[in-house]
């Protein structure tokens, strides 16, 4: 009993955690938000050249065998389904009409971070299937139109880069992401529950 008494007295005896600016708070907030926007807007651009870049390729190139073309055609609809995707993302972001609602946008913030956890996750290791089964097919071409040595070195190469994206460059990206999404949400809830505790 005693220990519980002492326990509650140094509890009370806590320093409450200073007061923040309300601007100061939006301020961060807004810089972290303009920081992954901006990072989305890179990954649009960069697969909306990619998408360019393979579809030039598949005009350009006397492919023969239909292998090719379905590969061709699966990239192509990753590409396009990864662009939609992070417009979505980052037009859902980029919202400014809730910044002025810390609890709303709170809320918002909770809700984009599962929405992104679960595209990180769940929906890139589809799209990463179906990307990888579009360079498989893609080889089976290249194998007759290259020697042995040339088809087996891009082979490896190819799905060593595949492989090293999903499993070590998107964990990166996932922690990075997760922990500037958590930072914009427990600054606003302390300035959320800072407001409350100024109403009583």
């Amino acid at each position: 009993m005693k220990d519980f008494e002492a326990l509650k007295n140094i509890w009370q005896d806590q320093i409450a955690l200073p007061k923040v600016s309300h601007d100061d708070v939006l301020k961060k907030v807004r810089k972290t938000r303009n920081g992954l926007t901006s990072r989305l807007l890179i990954e649009i651009t960069g697969m909306s050249i990619l998408a360019g870049i393979i579809t030039w390729v598949w005009i350009e190139s006397p492919f023969k065998m239909w292998t090719t073309h379905l590969a061709m055609i699966i990239i192509i609809l990753c590409c396009f389904y990864y662009i939609i995707s992070v417009i979505g993302n980052y037009r859902s972001l980029n919202s400014n009409h809730l910044l002025d609602k810390p609890e709303d946008y709170i809320i918002h913030l909770k809700r984009y971070k599962q929405e992104r956890y679960i595209f990180n996750t769940r929906k890139y290791r589809i799209y990463s299937l179906f990307f990888t089964a579009g360079f498989l097919l893609y080889f089976i071409e290249i194998s007759y139109m290259a020697s042995f040595i040339t088809t087996l070195i891009g082979f490896i190469f190819t799905f060593l880069w595949i492989g090293f994206c999903y499993f070590v460059l998107m964990r990166i990206y996932i922690r990075k992401e997760e922990a500037k999404l958590e930072d914009m949400i427990s600054n606003l809830e302390r300035l959320h529950k800072q407001f409350e505790d100024n109403e009583f």
